[in-house]
Protein backbone atom coordinates (compact mmCIF):
# COMPACT_ATOMS: atom_id res chain seq x y z
CA UNK A 1 0.00 0.00 0.00
CA UNK A 2 2.88 2.25 0.88
CA UNK A 3 4.62 1.81 -2.04
CA UNK A 4 1.56 1.92 -4.38
CA UNK A 5 1.02 5.32 -2.83
CA UNK A 6 4.57 6.32 -3.79
CA UNK A 7 3.83 5.48 -7.25
CA UNK A 8 0.89 7.53 -7.67
CA UNK A 9 2.67 10.55 -5.90
CA UNK A 10 5.74 9.92 -8.28
CA UNK A 11 3.52 10.02 -11.34
CA UNK A 12 1.75 13.22 -10.18
CA UNK A 13 5.37 14.47 -9.98
CA UNK A 14 6.02 13.29 -12.97
CA UNK A 15 2.85 15.23 -14.98
CA UNK A 16 3.18 18.04 -12.84
CA UNK A 17 7.09 18.55 -13.89
CA UNK A 18 6.87 17.60 -17.44
CA UNK A 19 4.26 20.45 -17.70
CA UNK A 20 6.15 23.02 -15.44
CA UNK A 21 9.53 22.47 -17.42
CA UNK A 22 7.73 22.34 -20.79
CA UNK A 23 9.64 18.84 -21.32
CA UNK A 24 9.41 17.84 -24.81
CA UNK A 25 11.81 16.45 -27.05
CA UNK A 26 10.79 18.32 -30.40
CA UNK A 27 10.50 21.66 -28.30
CA UNK A 28 13.79 21.63 -26.75
CA UNK A 29 15.54 20.84 -30.06
CA UNK A 30 13.86 23.54 -31.91
CA UNK A 31 14.69 26.21 -29.40
CA UNK A 32 18.40 25.32 -29.77
CA UNK A 33 18.00 25.31 -33.81
CA UNK A 34 15.95 28.89 -33.81
CA UNK A 35 17.81 30.62 -30.72
CA UNK A 36 20.67 28.20 -30.16
CA UNK A 37 18.93 28.25 -26.50
CA UNK A 38 20.53 24.70 -25.20
CA UNK A 39 18.77 24.74 -21.76
CA UNK A 40 15.75 22.20 -21.93
CA UNK A 41 18.40 19.55 -23.56
CA UNK A 42 20.47 20.23 -20.74
CA UNK A 43 17.57 19.88 -18.63
CA UNK A 44 17.52 16.51 -19.99
CA UNK A 45 20.84 15.77 -18.65
CA UNK A 46 19.34 16.58 -15.47
CA UNK A 47 16.31 14.28 -15.65
CA UNK A 48 18.94 11.01 -16.55
CA UNK A 49 21.23 11.57 -14.20
CA UNK A 50 18.79 11.82 -11.35
CA UNK A 51 17.11 9.00 -12.51
CA UNK A 52 20.24 6.90 -12.99
CA UNK A 53 20.85 7.99 -8.90
CA UNK A 54 17.48 6.22 -8.32
CA UNK A 55 16.99 3.57 -10.53
CA UNK A 56 19.40 0.80 -9.69
CA UNK A 57 19.80 1.53 -5.80
CA UNK A 58 16.18 1.51 -5.30
CA UNK A 59 15.59 -1.84 -7.73
CA UNK A 60 18.64 -3.31 -5.68
CA UNK A 61 16.58 -2.65 -2.37
CA UNK A 62 13.48 -3.82 -3.78
CA UNK A 63 14.92 -6.74 -5.01
CA UNK A 64 13.56 -6.31 -8.15
CA UNK A 65 17.33 -5.67 -10.62
CA UNK A 66 15.84 -8.83 -12.64
CA UNK A 67 12.87 -6.43 -13.92
CA UNK A 68 15.21 -3.62 -15.31
CA UNK A 69 15.27 -4.09 -19.10
CA UNK A 70 18.89 -4.86 -20.24
CA UNK A 71 20.76 -3.51 -23.63
CA UNK A 72 18.89 -4.78 -26.93
CA UNK A 73 21.30 -5.17 -30.00
CA UNK A 74 22.89 -2.32 -31.98
CA UNK A 75 21.82 -2.14 -35.25
CA UNK A 76 19.89 -1.26 -38.25
CA UNK A 77 16.48 -2.12 -36.21
CA UNK A 78 17.13 0.14 -33.66
CA UNK A 79 18.53 3.35 -35.54
CA UNK A 80 14.86 2.51 -37.77
CA UNK A 81 12.94 2.46 -34.98
CA UNK A 82 14.58 5.84 -33.55
CA UNK A 83 14.29 7.83 -36.63
CA UNK A 84 10.60 6.60 -36.78
CA UNK A 85 10.15 7.49 -32.98
CA UNK A 86 11.89 11.27 -34.41
CA UNK A 87 9.36 11.52 -37.40
CA UNK A 88 6.65 10.55 -35.32
CA UNK A 89 7.07 13.15 -32.64
CA UNK A 90 8.04 15.56 -35.33
CA UNK A 91 4.25 14.68 -37.02
CA UNK A 92 2.66 14.94 -34.23
CA UNK A 93 4.04 18.52 -32.77
CA UNK A 94 5.34 16.93 -29.91
CA UNK A 95 7.38 13.51 -28.05
CA UNK A 96 5.40 11.44 -26.26
CA UNK A 97 6.53 12.99 -22.69
CA UNK A 98 5.65 16.60 -24.51
CA UNK A 99 2.10 15.64 -25.66
CA UNK A 100 1.41 15.12 -21.84
CA UNK A 101 2.55 18.91 -20.93
CA UNK A 102 0.37 20.24 -24.28
CA UNK A 103 -2.06 17.99 -22.60
CA UNK A 104 -1.73 20.22 -19.97
CA UNK A 105 -2.61 23.05 -21.74
CA UNK A 106 -5.77 21.33 -22.97
CA UNK A 107 -4.79 21.07 -26.40
CA UNK A 108 -7.99 18.50 -27.31
CA UNK A 109 -6.78 16.86 -30.31
CA UNK A 110 -3.78 15.40 -28.71
CA UNK A 111 -6.43 12.42 -27.91
CA UNK A 112 -6.40 11.41 -31.58
CA UNK A 113 -3.06 10.27 -30.20
CA UNK A 114 -4.01 7.01 -28.42
CA UNK A 115 -5.73 6.02 -31.20
CA UNK A 116 -2.76 6.38 -33.66
CA UNK A 117 -0.73 4.25 -30.70
CA UNK A 118 -3.39 1.55 -31.21
CA UNK A 119 -2.87 1.52 -34.96
CA UNK A 120 1.28 1.24 -35.34
CA UNK A 121 0.77 -1.11 -32.36
CA UNK A 122 -1.69 -3.35 -34.65
CA UNK A 123 0.51 -2.81 -37.26
CA UNK A 124 3.69 -3.78 -35.58
CA UNK A 125 2.36 -6.67 -34.75
CA UNK A 126 1.62 -7.63 -37.82
CA UNK A 127 4.96 -6.86 -39.17
CA UNK A 128 6.40 -8.71 -36.42
CA UNK A 129 8.69 -5.47 -35.43
CA UNK A 130 9.33 -6.74 -32.05
CA UNK A 131 12.23 -6.63 -30.05
CA UNK A 132 12.70 -8.69 -27.00
CA UNK A 133 14.47 -7.06 -24.18
CA UNK A 134 17.38 -9.27 -22.61
CA UNK A 135 17.54 -9.21 -18.80
CA UNK A 136 19.69 -6.64 -17.43
CA UNK A 137 23.59 -6.53 -17.05
CA UNK A 138 22.98 -4.82 -13.35
CA UNK A 139 20.46 -6.72 -11.77
CA UNK A 140 22.79 -7.46 -8.82
CA UNK A 141 25.02 -4.78 -6.88
CA UNK A 142 28.61 -5.07 -8.12
CA UNK A 143 31.01 -2.78 -9.26
CA UNK A 144 30.09 -2.19 -12.38
CA UNK A 145 26.94 -0.95 -11.22
CA UNK A 146 28.18 1.28 -8.51
CA UNK A 147 30.55 2.80 -11.43
CA UNK A 148 27.37 3.63 -13.25
CA UNK A 149 25.62 5.49 -10.35
CA UNK A 150 28.08 7.39 -9.64
CA UNK A 151 28.05 8.65 -13.48
CA UNK A 152 24.53 9.47 -13.30
CA UNK A 153 25.68 11.98 -10.13
CA UNK A 154 28.29 13.30 -11.84
CA UNK A 155 26.43 13.92 -15.14
CA UNK A 156 23.66 15.25 -13.22
CA UNK A 157 25.95 17.52 -10.98
CA UNK A 158 27.43 18.68 -14.42
CA UNK A 159 24.07 20.15 -16.13
CA UNK A 160 22.78 21.06 -12.69
CA UNK A 161 25.43 23.53 -12.28
CA UNK A 162 25.35 24.09 -15.88
CA UNK A 163 21.81 25.52 -15.66
CA UNK A 164 22.88 27.26 -12.38
CA UNK A 165 25.22 29.57 -14.31
CA UNK A 166 22.56 30.36 -16.72
CA UNK A 167 19.77 32.69 -13.81
CA UNK A 168 17.00 31.65 -12.02
CA UNK A 169 14.95 30.62 -14.66
CA UNK A 170 17.59 27.91 -15.95
CA UNK A 171 18.41 26.75 -12.13
CA UNK A 172 14.31 26.36 -11.37
CA UNK A 173 13.97 23.99 -14.43
CA UNK A 174 16.95 21.64 -13.33
CA UNK A 175 15.19 21.08 -10.18
CA UNK A 176 11.77 20.60 -12.10
CA UNK A 177 13.91 17.85 -14.22
CA UNK A 178 15.77 16.30 -11.66
CA UNK A 179 12.42 15.67 -9.37
CA UNK A 180 10.51 14.84 -12.41
CA UNK A 181 13.91 12.34 -13.32
CA UNK A 182 13.46 10.75 -10.20
CA UNK A 183 10.45 10.32 -9.85
CA UNK A 184 9.74 8.39 -13.44
CA UNK A 185 12.64 6.22 -12.24
CA UNK A 186 10.64 5.50 -9.39
CA UNK A 187 7.61 4.68 -11.14
CA UNK A 188 9.43 2.57 -13.67
CA UNK A 189 11.14 0.09 -11.31
CA UNK A 190 8.22 -0.02 -8.88
CA UNK A 191 5.85 -0.46 -11.29
CA UNK A 192 6.65 -1.40 -15.04
CA UNK A 193 4.11 -0.66 -18.01
CA UNK A 194 3.35 2.32 -15.97
CA UNK A 195 3.20 4.85 -19.19
CA UNK A 196 0.38 5.39 -21.31
CA UNK A 197 1.45 3.65 -24.15
CA UNK A 198 1.73 0.88 -22.08
CA UNK A 199 -1.74 1.38 -20.65
CA UNK A 200 -3.39 1.97 -24.14
CA UNK A 201 -1.59 -0.92 -25.54
CA UNK A 202 -3.19 -2.99 -22.82
CA UNK A 203 -6.52 -1.63 -23.08
CA UNK A 204 -6.67 -2.00 -26.84
CA UNK A 205 -5.30 -5.69 -26.00
CA UNK A 206 -7.95 -6.45 -23.79
CA UNK A 207 -11.24 -4.88 -25.33
CA UNK A 208 -9.51 -7.15 -29.20
CA UNK A 209 -10.05 -10.37 -26.87
CA UNK A 210 -13.47 -9.05 -25.61
CA UNK A 211 -12.45 -8.44 -21.81
CA UNK A 212 -12.12 -5.16 -20.26
CA UNK A 213 -8.16 -4.58 -18.61
CA UNK A 214 -9.09 -3.57 -14.66
CA UNK A 215 -8.70 -0.20 -13.52
CA UNK A 216 -5.02 -1.15 -12.12
CA UNK A 217 -1.98 0.42 -10.41
CA UNK A 218 -0.45 1.42 -14.23
CA UNK A 219 -3.87 2.89 -14.90
CA UNK A 220 -4.06 4.50 -11.68
CA UNK A 221 -0.03 5.58 -12.26
CA UNK A 222 -1.31 6.94 -15.89
CA UNK A 223 -4.55 8.93 -15.01
CA UNK A 224 -2.36 10.54 -11.34
CA UNK A 225 0.07 11.82 -14.36
CA UNK A 226 -2.88 13.54 -16.43
CA UNK A 227 -3.70 15.01 -13.24
CA UNK A 228 -0.45 16.49 -12.31
CA UNK A 229 0.01 18.51 -15.71
CA UNK A 230 -3.67 19.14 -15.59
CA UNK A 231 -2.69 20.45 -11.91
CA UNK A 232 0.32 22.49 -13.42
CA UNK A 233 -1.73 24.18 -16.71
CA UNK A 234 -4.70 25.02 -14.05
CA UNK A 235 -1.78 26.62 -11.61
CA UNK A 236 -0.35 28.53 -14.62
CA UNK A 237 -3.26 29.63 -16.09
CA UNK A 238 -2.15 27.75 -19.23
CA UNK A 239 -5.57 25.24 -19.19
CA UNK A 240 -8.09 26.31 -21.60
CA UNK A 241 -9.55 23.81 -24.23
CA UNK A 242 -8.22 24.08 -27.63
CA UNK A 243 -9.32 22.18 -30.58
CA UNK A 244 -6.82 22.82 -33.71
CA UNK A 245 -9.43 21.17 -35.92
CA UNK A 246 -9.51 17.67 -37.31
CA UNK A 247 -5.97 18.41 -39.37
CA UNK A 248 -4.25 18.45 -35.72
CA UNK A 249 -6.09 15.34 -34.64
CA UNK A 250 -5.30 13.51 -37.94
CA UNK A 251 -1.45 14.64 -37.61
CA UNK A 252 -1.51 13.18 -33.88
CA UNK A 253 -3.01 10.34 -34.87
CA UNK A 254 -0.08 9.31 -37.74
CA UNK A 255 2.68 10.68 -35.08
CA UNK A 256 1.37 8.34 -32.68
CA UNK A 257 1.35 5.02 -35.14
CA UNK A 258 4.73 6.38 -36.25
CA UNK A 259 5.69 6.52 -32.65
CA UNK A 260 4.59 3.24 -31.90
CA UNK A 261 6.24 1.72 -34.52
CA UNK A 262 9.57 2.83 -33.51
CA UNK A 263 8.58 1.75 -30.00
CA UNK A 264 7.85 -1.85 -30.57
CA UNK A 265 11.44 -1.79 -32.48
CA UNK A 266 13.66 -0.03 -29.99
CA UNK A 267 11.36 -0.86 -27.61
CA UNK A 268 10.23 2.04 -25.77
CA UNK A 269 9.62 5.18 -25.66
CA UNK A 270 11.36 8.69 -25.14
CA UNK A 271 10.03 8.28 -21.34
CA UNK A 272 11.00 4.84 -21.34
CA UNK A 273 14.57 5.52 -22.74
CA UNK A 274 15.24 8.22 -20.39
CA UNK A 275 13.96 7.57 -17.23
CA UNK A 276 13.92 3.76 -17.06
CA UNK A 277 16.56 1.94 -19.64
CA UNK A 278 19.16 4.18 -19.98
CA UNK A 279 19.52 4.55 -15.87
CA UNK A 280 19.19 0.98 -15.85
CA UNK A 281 22.11 0.86 -17.88
CA UNK A 282 21.09 -0.35 -21.26
CA UNK A 283 22.96 1.29 -23.87
CA UNK A 284 20.24 0.98 -26.73
CA UNK A 285 18.20 2.94 -25.01
CA UNK A 286 21.02 5.58 -24.33
CA UNK A 287 21.71 5.58 -28.47
CA UNK A 288 18.03 5.41 -29.18
CA UNK A 289 17.14 8.50 -27.52
CA UNK A 290 20.29 10.31 -29.32
CA UNK A 291 18.97 9.03 -32.64
CA UNK A 292 15.53 9.96 -32.25
CA UNK A 293 16.70 13.61 -31.02
CA UNK A 294 18.90 14.05 -34.17
CA UNK A 295 15.92 12.94 -36.43
CA UNK A 296 13.87 16.01 -34.84
CA UNK A 297 16.87 17.98 -35.36
CA UNK A 298 17.49 17.62 -38.88
CA UNK A 299 13.47 17.95 -39.92
CA UNK A 300 13.49 21.13 -37.69
CA UNK A 301 16.64 22.59 -39.24
CA UNK A 302 15.38 21.72 -43.06
CA UNK A 303 12.87 24.59 -43.11
CA UNK A 304 15.60 27.11 -42.19
CA UNK A 305 17.81 25.64 -44.82
CA UNK A 306 15.47 26.14 -47.84
CA UNK A 307 14.20 29.52 -46.30
CA UNK A 308 17.49 30.77 -46.34
CA UNK A 309 18.99 32.85 -49.05
CA UNK A 310 20.95 31.89 -51.59
CA UNK A 311 25.02 33.11 -50.78
CA UNK A 312 26.20 35.47 -52.92
CA UNK A 313 29.10 35.27 -55.10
Amino acid sequence: MILMLACLIAAAIVGFAAHQGGTCGVLAVRRWVERRDARLLTGFVVASGAATLVCLPLAWALGRGDALPGSTMLGAPLALGAVLLGIGAVVNGACLVGSLWRLGNGEVHLLGLPAGIVAGDMLGQALGWRTAVPASRFARPDAAGLLLVAAGALLLVLAWRRLHRQGPEAARLAAIMAAMGGAGSLLFVALPGWTWVDVVTAQADALAHGTVAGAGAALGATLATLAGTLASGWMMGQLRLRWQGRAAAARSMAGGALMMLGVGLIPGGNDALLLGAAPAGAISAAAAFVIMNLTILVLAAAPRRRAAPPARH
